[in-house]
């Protein structure tokens, strides 16, 4: 273990010196009459040999016996004691062994984690600062350890608690890999959700619009909601001008802003942080940018947003029928965003070429506000759709909706690819809007719809089968 800031506990330093000490102290002390009496005899002997000698004949009879006797009595006192030491220390050291297991197996089946939003980067355990204004000391290991097994010192004389269970989580937690702060360190589990799409796909639009009717719908669904925003969190000013019925500007930043907020069910313990991760969609065309974005790595799940304009061939349907100028249009090709993203992550090493990636991906076709497609995937089609074929889940027929929008129009290469690559694939359609923008206030169509979905299916504490009536 790297050396801590902290002073170490008795039974690992200062008790082993004490032992050594007392032991010492003890052997010392019982033979110093005998020590005493040699140098009386070595001192007889330079003022008169005959005493001297008459005396070595006296003590080797009388200290003979006094001597074994001493011998005996501190060989049994030190065994006595030294016995005692080590049952106290059995029970320590078995104490800290099972402290320290017991803490690691419950942040180990909690999932407790943490994703820095400034470099990216995932760890099970934060630095934590001390909690003294005037102290500066930066823990990098605090668990039951040497230093303290319930608590530790701190070199400046705080005590820090070492464990989950008596409030380690609570204290300031600092990132292992950049030294940034971060918030709730230790005290949750986080699930990683990036947001993927081309420009003007509905990336930011949908994110803001998802997390604020989740935040509407989470009492129903027994869930306490609480946002936690980040540095570079500008939820506020897209909230206020999403609320005026204005498009919030485009995303410009070319590395991930994390959108987070806790929802975890009522009355449990462990929080759940869910971590909506945006970036540029520019960011989709260059490889080099969209490599940079390490936070890929860590990833739970994606969502990948669709805009069904950017298909050229229903682009060119909708010409026809209707101004198309309503609507921002991307232009990126579905595959070019898709392949961008596969490369990316190989590079990660999160998959290669021939191993499907172990994590689910949630298709979200954004502008469904369109008639065409309100026809084609929208609720009253589903719900027809699962009549007619007589399908049990609005899941199943979402996906065999949008698949066969997707053949229709000259997308199977994207429908393969995603199939080849990721676990499992489910279809959404919703409007982040409700309508094009008029200066009337929006609303949203099954929006939080896709990023429930896949927290129900990936996330260990949050349970909403008996609500979404789908099997995982």
């Amino acid at each position: 273990m790297q050396k801590q800031p902290a002073q170490k506990s008795y039974f690992f330093d200062k008790g082993y010196k004490d032992v050594g000490n007392i032991l010492k102290k003890t052997w010392t002390t019982a033979f110093r009459p005998v020590t005493n009496e040699f140098s009386r005899v070595v001192q007889l002997f330079a003022d008169n040999v005959v005493a001297a000698i008459f005396t070595v004949v006296v003590d080797l009879v009388v200290f003979s016996i006094v001597t074994a006797a001493i011998l005996l009595g501190v060989l049994i006192f030190s065994a006595v004691f030294i016995a005692g030491i080590a049952a106290a220390g059995v029970v320590v050291y078995v104490f800290y062994s099972l402290l320290f297991l017991a803490d690691f197996v419950f942040c180990l089946i909690q999932h407790i984690s943490s994703h820095c939003s400034v470099c990216q980067n995932k760890f099970r355990l934060p630095y934590y600062r001390c909690p003294n204004p005037a102290c500066s000391n930066v823990h990098t290991a605090l668990r039951p350890s040497v230093y303290g097994i319930l608590k530790r010192k701190c070199n400046c004389g705080r005590k820090l608690p070492t464990t989950f269970f008596n409030g380690r989580q609570k204290l300031e937690a600092i990132c292992p890999h950049c030294n940034k702060r971060v918030d709730g360190g230790g005290e949750h589990t986080e699930i990683m959700i990036p947001i993927v799409g081309g420009s003007n796909s509905g990336k930011t639009c949908f994110v803001n619009m998802a997390i604020k009717q989740i935040e509407a719908c989470a009492s129903q669904n027994d869930l306490v909601f609480e946002y936690n925003p980040t540095l570079d969190d500008n939820m506020g000013d897209i909230r206020a001008t999403m609320g005026r019925g204005m498009l919030p500007p485009k995303t410009r930043e070319e590395r991930m802003t994390y959108y987070r907020f806790y929802l975890t069910p009522k009355g449990k313990k462990v929080k759940t942080l869910i971590s909506l991760c945006d970036v540029a969609g520019e960011a989709f065309d260059n490889k080099d940018k969209i490599g940079e974005q390490i936070g890929y790595k860590n990833a739970n799940a994606f969502v990948m947003v669709v805009d069904p304009l950017s298909i050229p061939a229903f682009y060119m349907d909708q010409q026809k029928k209707m101004n198309v100028n309503n609507y921002a249009r991307s232009t990126k090709a579905l595959d070019t965003v898709l392949n961008n993203l596969i490369v990316t992550l190989e590079s990660l090493k999160c998959i290669d070429a021939k191993t499907m990636i172990k994590t689910d991906v949630v298709v979200v076709f954004t502008k469904c506000d369109i008639p065409d497609l309100v026809k084609r995937m929208g609720p009253q089609a589903v719900q027809q759709y699962m009549f007619d074929n007589n399908l049990p889940s609005k899941f199943v027929a979402q996906n065999k909706l949008c698949e066969q929008f997707l053949l229709e129009y000259g997308e199977a290469n994207f429908l393969n690819s995603l199939r080849s690559k990721f676990r499992s694939i489910q279809f959404f359609p919703t409007s982040a809007l409700g309508h094009v923008q008029n200066g009337m206030k929006y609303a949203p169509q099954g929006v939080e719809d896709p990023i429930l979905w896949i927290i129900d299916k990936i996330s260990a504490g949050i349970n909403l089968k008996n609500k979404w009536g789908k099997k995982i």
